[in-house]
């Protein structure tokens, strides 16, 4: 009896140290958090469901401590990704141990905008500088109207109107949410434009132009788009837009091949869809993360024959710290249309908006087929918020200042198979691979503003200093 007793006494001990071990571990070293509430400031417009919906987490949710970092840090990027907010910040409040409270602290950004435009009708900075000799008659003025952020439901109305070398009126209205699920949106936009001035062809790898005191291209353009966004980081979009578009005859008889066949008309729907994965850290510049694009396009559904024409792009982005201040970025971008023949004002190579290699900014390549990598090694010099003591409005009380120093190259190749004369100007550069690369100096401050100066060289050893108002990659 007494051996029996002994032995109950030693597992009741052994049972009474594992309990409290394990107390101790629950409550000392616990392995996971509870969310038990959710506490959000600073919305002064934002309706509390917008920045929900970027929320990593909800009430309820139990998240492992080692997780715990990167899903702050994903939230406060997703909320800043939003364009609504100068800054975000995302935090845990203990309630006990176990039970925690997310504060989600935001500062909102202008939402109204009326700002005086003075805009390029050139290609870029550098063709208006360069070829163009910088005259100031080929500048567009104009108003841009911008309501961000309308029913603090982060909706937003543009208004674009320009009456300087080009006339034109755009108007967009995006409605990211439809539906109480949050994942339905639209885009509607309408669209028109008068030009005195047209690029006709492209000889020496450069646009022409011819000029007139009369209008001589007029485009009309209006769409909707539907938008899905049905996982944080994945959206999709399909749109239907309608085009009528006309040129002077001086046009049709300097390249007939412009609107194809001598036509001066060009009416056609388009259908698009676009698949897009984003998961990088902070959209306007990335420092890390992913960034995957589809789109396939139909120009054209057969009701007429003014066009007939498929294209298909991919672009794959990485993005990835190395060290403290170093990090590499890297893009693949491609593009594939049909037929070969395709109408000159429709046709888009390398040269356009971010679609081209260093220094090879004063040409176009025009092509059926191209594929375009870039890879940037950057470093980041200065990382300041310059205070303004005296500024009245919060919202301006700093501006923060990132610079990078970078070196980076490209590549490129695009594929032109005309055979028409009206393809001659486009040879030199065409069918060839387009190596490219320097260094350079990236401004990064607030509204996504990011200005980049950079020395580039081409294959033919040209060189020059470019500036661009977009990030390269």
């Amino acid at each position: 009896m007494h051996s029996i007793l002994r032995h109950i006494l030693f597992l009741l001990s052994i049972f009474a140290f594992a309990q409290t071990g394990f107390a101790q571990t629950d409550s000392t070293l616990s392995s996971y958090f509870i969310i038990d509430s959710i506490h959000i400031e600073g919305n002064k417009r934002t309706k509390t469901f917008i920045i929900e919906r970027e929320l990593d987490f909800k009430v309820g949710d139990t998240i492992l401590t080692k997780n715990i970092e990167s899903r702050l840090q994903r939230t406060q990027n997703r909320l800043f990704n939003t364009s609504l907010f100068l800054e975000t910040n995302t935090q845990l409040v203990s309630t006990d141990a176990i039970h925690k409270t997310v504060k989600v602290v935001v500062r909102e950004r202008y939402y109204t905008y009326i700002v005086p435009i003075i805009g390029l009708a050139d290609r870029n900075f550098n063709e208006w500088w360069v070829q163009r000799n910088h005259n100031l008659n080929r500048l567009d003025v104009g108003l841009y109207f911008l309501q961000k952020n309308m029913r603090g439901r982060n909706e937003s109305m543009k208004i674009k109107v320009e009456f300087g070398f080009t006339k034109k009126a755009e108007f967009t209205y995006t409605i990211p949410y439809l539906t109480k699920s949050r994942k339905l949106g639209l885009i509607y936009y309408i669209g028109y434009i008068l030009n005195k001035q047209v690029a006709y062809n492209t000889i020496e790898n450069k646009l022409f132009y011819v000029e007139s005191s009369a209008f001589i291209r007029e485009r009309f353009g209006t769409g909707i788009t539907f938008t899905y966004r049905s996982k944080f980081y994945l959206e999709h979009q399909l749109g239907a837009t309608y085009y009528n578009n006309a040129i002077g005859d001086t046009v049709a008889q300097l390249n007939p091949t412009y609107f194809s066949e001598g036509r001066t008309k060009q009416e056609y729907i388009s259908l698009k869809y676009s698949l897009i994965k984003d998961h990088r850290d902070i959209r306007y510049y990335p420092l890390k993360g992913t960034y995957i694009r589809f789109d396939a396009e139909q120009m054209g559904l057969g009701i007429n024959k003014d066009i007939s024409l498929t294209a298909f792009k991919v672009e794959i982005s990485v993005y990835k710290p190395i060290k403290k201040r170093f990090n590499i970025a890297g893009t693949l971008k491609g593009k594939v249309s049909t037929p070969i023949q395709q109408p000159y004002f429709n046709q888009r190579g390398l040269g356009y908006d971010k679609e081209a290699v260093s220094g090879y900014e004063q040409y176009v390549i025009d092509g059926q087929k191209y594929i375009l990598s870039k890879i940037n090694f950057r470093f980041k010099l200065l990382d300041w918020n310059v205070p303004l003591h005296d500024f009245p409005d919060e919202r301006f009380s700093k501006i923060p200042l990132k610079v990078f120093l970078k070196a980076y190259m490209d590549m490129g190749y695009v594929w032109d198979n005309r055979t028409t004369v009206y393809a001659q100007g486009n040879r030199h550069y065409a069918n060839t691979y387009l190596p490219g690369g320097g260094v350079g100096f990236d401004f990064v401050t607030y509204y996504d503003f990011v200005v980049r100066v950079e020395y580039s060289v081409n294959r033919d050893l040209q060189s020059g200093v470019f500036i661009n108002f977009k990030a390269g990659i």
